[in-house]
């Protein structure tokens, strides 16, 4: 068995490139895809466009300075005249009845929404390269135990042989351990198949760098849970992203529906101009002029009070799909985690049932050498053998399986330990 290599991350021209013939372990791969993966450059690049939204939205707090030059014609009767215009202009909006801080807050919210979806983008892209990683394992397993029969098949077919040789053993007997090596040899050329879509799944994970020449090199692992239901549920509140979010549109709501008043009040803006202005086309001496601009909006069509009616529904809604998520979540945590602990204890079963049905194939075996057994009974031995070794992969790969949903629903690790032989 190769050792592990260390992985190689060769960077040209901004593009990471990963060596070809490589054994990578689960957090290798966790961290190939995590830095690589498209989805997550995306949000990212979604998080900082929201931050120079923010940016922008501040800028409405600074007066706005222009300078406007041109010509200006005047034409009176038949006479047509034109002046050359200068000046400098500045406007400064004072008062927007708390809107543009709102604005601003709203902005932020989504910044935070944003991040904490990428969080959990990041997160369950780490949970789908675990989910994708332990089904190439659990594959590669069944083949080595497919093998395994295939071998014990060809003895088998080897003894009968004997046996036929000496009259003891039809030719149907020998083709029956044909025939099972055929259906034998059609499994491993389906599971090779399984194993093969699952490693192309961690490359659609790692990003387009990722050359595809790499295995996943590890051992589906015999685990336990280390802490009680109560510990993952007194957690969700604080670590699922999910929730999190959720909490935040709740408030990002909350703080449109109080500003939503703000629309009765009025608006109140500076303005003013300093040059050679139109109004003193008359003079070539600079000319000031400003104004102090209030707009009192009295009847909009019931727009405001529409306004105000759709954000306290939004508020309504939002605080029931927190309420929602918290309880779905809950549900689910609790769920899942029941599953693990029956799981857990199917497992030990299952390879208690391997051990048992490696000593029950020997016994027949035995007594196969000895003449008190037949082909056939070998045969249903080898293949009680396989599927007791199936199974035990199978509840091996569905607890990993189970909680990964159970980590997905939490939006945390689940803690376990590796079980240890007595």
């Amino acid at each position: 068995m190769r050792s592990l290599v260390v992985v190689l991350f060769l960077t040209v021209a901004s593009t990471v490139v990963l060596a070809d013939d490589r054994r990578l372990s689960l957090e290798e791969i966790k961290r190939f895809a995590v830095s690589q993966n498209l989805s997550l450059k995306a949000a990212e690049a979604e998080i900082r466009e929201a931050a120079a939204q923010t940016t922008q939205y501040r800028s409405n707090y600074y007066p706005r300075m222009a300078v406007v030059a041109g010509p200006e014609i005047l034409q009176e009767d038949l006479t047509t005249s034109a002046e050359a215009l200068t000046y400098l202009e500045a406007k400064w909006n004072l008062f927007r009845g708390s809107l543009d801080r709102v604005q601003i807050q709203v902005s932020e919210i989504n910044e935070q929404i944003l991040r904490s979806a990428l969080k959990k983008a990041q997160f369950e892209v780490e949970l789908e390269v675990e989910a994708l990683f332990y089904r190439h394992l659990s594959t590669s397993e069944k083949i080595k135990a497919h093998d395994q029969s295939l071998q014990l098949n060809e003895r088998h077919r080897q003894l009968l042989r004997r046996k036929q040789g000496s009259g003891l053993a039809s030719q149907a007997d020998v083709m029956e351990f044909e025939l099972r090596d055929s259906y034998l040899k059609s499994a491993v050329s389906n599971l090779v198949q399984e194993r093969e879509e699952a490693r192309i799944g961690l490359v659609r994970l790692m990003g387009p760098s990722i050359q595809s020449r790499f295995e996943p090199v590890g051992s589906l692992p015999h685990v336990h849970l280390k802490r009680s239901l109560s510990a993952f549920l007194e957690q969700i509140n604080s670590t699922s992203e999910a929730v999190q979010m959720a909490s935040l549109r709740s408030a990002s709501a909350s703080i449109e529906a109080r500003s939503a008043r703000a629309m009765w009040f009025p608006q109140i803006d500076l303005e003013a101009r300093y040059g050679r202005l139109p109004v003193d086309v008359a003079s070539s001496a600079p000319a000031f002029h400003g104004i102090l601009a209030l707009r009192w909006e009295l009847f909009s069509g019931f727009e405001t009070t529409s306004r105000i009616a759709e954000l306290k529904a939004r508020v309504e809604r939002n605080e029931s799909e927190f309420r929602q998520k918290i309880l779905s979540t809950m549900t689910a945590a609790e769920v899942n985690y029941l599953k693990l602990k029956s799981l857990q204890e199917q497992v030990h079963v299952e390879e208690g049932n391997e051990e048992r049905a490696q000593k029950y194939y020997s016994a027949v075996l035995d007594e196969y050498r000895r003449g008190l057994k037949n082909g056939a009974d070998l045969k249903s031995a080898e293949a009680t053998l396989l599927d007791a070794r199936n199974r035990a992969i199978d509840f091996k790969f569905a607890f990993i399986d189970t909680k990964i949903k159970l980590e997905r629903d939490i939006g945390l690790y689940v803690e376990t330990d590796v079980h240890k032989e007595n």
